[in-house]
């Protein structure tokens, strides 16, 4: 069956956001008082976990009480620097997708927060190539049901799934969708079946 639809990751895949939003990590922690720092290593390091579990595991040192507090305070911090920043897209991001947009269609599911992705669309002016989208931070669901949902709502046939991180592969396997692994990106994947060295690759890619 011919291939009719491409769902991307977002961070790792499409674009690096990640000095964009350390900056939101570190003002969020100094204004809950606390006199630490993340890398934009760290930022890469955990991107495309589920938001929960990166409070959880790489913020422990917010105590239970202002979690939440911190929680609200970076969400708004994110979602200004990404309208303000933005972030940098992978080389030949635009190009390539205005070309598979002619073929395919195009989607993204993300563990991001809420927001994250319609920052993402807004400050490249992407709403013409993206028909849909899904997030953790909008309905809380892990990557591989909102994978589905996706395939589901959209009625799509063959689609694929386009990302760089070990959670990527086996979100994809799990809802049940091909995977290309963008080897270009912040995460590592041991002998992928499909993958590409860099986004335009997904031009001359047989899948």
């Amino acid at each position: 069956m011919k291939r009719d639809s491409i769902i991307f990751d977002l961070d790792g895949t499409l674009w690096n956001a990640s000095e964009t939003v350390v900056k939101a990590f570190n003002n969020s922690i100094q204004e809950v008082g606390f006199d630490i720092r993340i890398t934009s290593q760290t930022v890469r390091d955990f991107s495309g976990m589920k938001m929960d579990d990166i409070f959880a595991q790489h913020f422990s040192f917010v105590p239970k009480e202002k979690l939440k507090e911190f929680e609200a305070i970076y969400a708004q911090k994110e979602s200004q620097y990404l309208k303000e920043f933005g972030g940098e897209l992978f080389p030949k991001v635009r190009e390539t997708l205005e070309k598979l947009t002619k073929h395919y269609r195009l989607f993204i599911v993300s563990n991001c927060m809420k927001g994250y992705i319609e920052n993402f669309i807004g400050f490249f002016s992407f709403e013409d190539l993206f028909e849909d989208f899904e997030c953790f931070g909008n309905d809380g669901f892990p990557k591989d049901k909102n994978i589905r949902l996706i395939v589901e709502r959209n009625n799509l046939q063959n689609p694929v799934y386009v990302g760089d991180t070990i959670w990527d592969k086996e979100s994809s396997e799990k809802a049940g969708v091909d995977f290309i692994y963008a080897a270009y990106g912040f995460g590592k994947i041991e002998n992928p079946k499909i993958q590409i060295q860099s986004f335009e690759d997904l031009l001359t890619l047989e899948f």
